[in-house]
């Protein structure tokens, strides 16, 4: 007779027992989703959730065609239990596994517990989240907040006023003074315009921001604020353009026509993949004299010049920061801004970090 619960939830704990019982190590082959339904005793519907949320939080791997393998052994936590909060599945952006990688690192080192929490991009369901959260008694959170945030962050607001242990990562509410672990951007976006500049020998450069609803995010508008000090310090002018990217596509021949090298600055590496697939939909070839910089590192292999942001050290030192504020409470406020390279090409055509 099945615990009362979540299924999915019940289901978890006995994988959880099933590896531990039968000494299972990272690498060990697990059984077939179809001998988990049948000697589990649960549903097609309940297996398929639970995997996929076993795997979001690294403790099992599906290899293509070979099935279902033990990634990471659960350690012996403490009582204490942190949750972290991002905005989309692991699987939609390599940032999310990088940040969860650094953020277990140092609750593992710690032996503080972890529960992840996917918001879906909903602003109402990372409220709600929150508020579970709390009624769980969780001892502290690490949130990377949705794209809507600055519109309402009266939850964080809350947290602050409760004096409840809390670090934002990614990006920050620049109204609201909070605990975070946010990229360099500025610094990162001036280096971008002086490579292209100066190694790419660039007239013209453009910045390509993301879509409209995610523009006053603090990153995003950071990085447009960088990126016009950037062009007005290296050219003495406004000659930097902010374009939307169906206007790039439109427009992408008759600029390089018009300027001898032009840079396109994206705000992350995926816009890189976008960009590529519309100019072949329209069959426009590159330019030649286009040269694109990307952003974040979003790839296994880089498709172009991109900035690394190190986002495990954000993990890792927004973990760090909310341990100790979870045996300190009163302890000052910790900001702290990661300091991002930038990843071009050698002589070799390798991508390599600058020194």
């Amino acid at each position: 007779m099945k615990k009362n619960g979540k299924k999915y939830k019940i289901l978890r704990d006995e994988m959880l027992d099933y590896i531990k019982n039968n000494n299972l190590k990272p690498n060990d082959k697990l059984p077939t989703v179809r001998e988990i339904i049948k000697n589990f005793d649960f549903s097609y519907a309940t297996v398929h959730r639970t995997l996929i949320e076993m795997e979001n939080e690294g403790i099992i791997t599906k290899r293509q065609g070979k099935g279902l393998y033990v990634n990471r052994i659960e350690p012996q936590f403490s009582s204490k239990q942190v949750a972290l909060i991002i905005p989309g599945h692991f699987s939609s952006h390599k940032i999310f596994i990088d940040v969860l990688t650094g953020v277990r690192a140092a609750l593992e080192k710690a032996k503080i517990g972890l529960l992840i929490s996917i918001s879906n991009m909903s602003h109402e369901k990372e409220k709600e989240t929150i508020d579970k959260l709390i009624s769980r008694h969780i001892d502290g959170m690490i949130i990377f907040l949705e794209d809507n945030y600055r519109n309402d962050y009266s939850h964080i607001v809350e947290l602050k006023e409760r004096n409840f242990p809390f670090v934002l990562i990614d990006r920050y509410i620049p109204e609201l003074e909070t605990d975070y672990v946010v990229i360099n951007n500025k610094d990162a976006m001036l280096r971008i315009c002086s490579y292209l500049k100066y190694s790419r020998s660039c007239d013209k450069i453009f910045f390509i921001p993301e879509y409209e609803s995610s523009m006053n995010i603090s990153s995003s508008e950071e990085k447009i604020i960088s990126f016009e000090n950037a062009i007005k310090m290296l050219y003495g002018n406004d000659s930097g353009t902010i374009m939307q990217l169906d206007d790039l596509v439109d427009n992408i021949e008759n600029l390089s026509k018009s300027y001898n090298n032009i840079g396109i600055s994206m705000n992350h590496d995926a816009m890189v993949t976008e960009l590529l697939k519309c100019l072949h939909e329209k069959k426009i070839e590159m330019p030649a004299n286009c040269h694109i910089f990307g952003y974040n590192n979003s790839f296994e292999t880089p498709i172009c010049p991109t900035v690394e942001q190190f986002n495990d050290q954000v993990g890792f030192k927004a973990a760090e920061i909310l341990i100790d504020k979870m045996n300190n409470p009163n302890n000052k406020i910790v900001q702290i801004k990661i300091e991002p390279k930038l990843l071009i090409p050698d002589a070799n055509g390798n991508y390599t970090l600058e020194n």
